[in-house]
């Protein structure tokens, strides 16, 4: 034997076995190259087609409808933004929507969004579940109409 088997390896050596290790040197795995290259293009031709298939109701125009209802909500020019939208486009599917169009007090929009209420509760969040709950539960106790009362009554204990 000679005198260099037994020394330690010096660090010329120890590079040596790191550079020519499986592990060292492995390039990591990206994933760049399967993604688009242009992200903001691609969620505006989602965003398009989406509004495509919308119908008459991704188009600008009902946009802007359905924004005045949310935005003069408690004014005078409330209920007939409400009329409006839904002379065009009919009852609206947002959950925030109906309950607002709810303290439009006219009853034949009312009732009307108490059957969209009907048919869209089993896929509503359960937070959303909860205020529809507590919406109808103060219109039973505190609204003017005894028909309105009835209804949201008849309501209520249509969805629990």
């Amino acid at each position: 034997m000679s005198d260099h088997d037994d020394e330690k390896p010096d660090w010329r050596e120890i590079d040596r076995r790191k550079d020519s290790s499986r592990q060292y040197g492995r390039q990591e795995i990206t994933y760049k190259k399967d993604l688009p290259k242009d992200r903001w293009n691609v969620a505006r031709r989602k965003e398009a087609l989406d509004k495509l298939f919308m119908g008459e109701k991704g188009t600008l125009e009902h946009e802007k409808l359905f924004n005045k209802i949310h935005k003069t909500y408690g004014s005078g020019s409330f209920v007939v933004n409400v009329k409006k939208y839904i002379e065009k486009y009919g009852i609206p599917d947002d959950t925030s929507t109906l309950l607002l169009i709810l303290d439009t007090k006219e009853n034949d929009i009312v009732f009307k969004t108490f059957d969209k209420i009907k048919t869209i509760y089993s896929g509503l969040s359960t937070r959303q579940k909860e205020d529809v709950r507590r919406k109808l539960s103060i219109l039973k106790l505190t609204d003017k109409s005894a028909e309105i009362r009835g209804k949201a009554e008849d309501t209520l204990q249509t969805i629990q």
